[in-house]
């Protein structure tokens, strides 16, 4: 794992370390934990836990609601 940057514990804790690279320092105008977590494909309960947008999966089906398959 490489320590400067972002990544997720075993309990789902999302861990940005102040050395980073600035894209991920969302506190200094980076980009969006959103897609931080997108990149570590965090789990729905991770992602809900810090985002209030909504879950990849479920922004697909609103965009996309035909290709539901259920």
């Amino acid at each position: 794992m490489d320590e400067n940057k972002p990544y997720l514990t075993e309990s789902g804790t999302l861990v940005i370390p102040a050395d980073c690279e600035e894209k991920y320092r969302w506190w200094a105008e980076g980009q969006p934990v959103s897609d931080t977590l997108k990149e570590l494909n965090a789990s729905r309960t991770v992602w809900e836990r810090y985002c209030f947008d909504p879950y990849p999966d479920d922004l697909q089906k609103e965009v996309y609601p035909l290709l539901d398959p259920e």
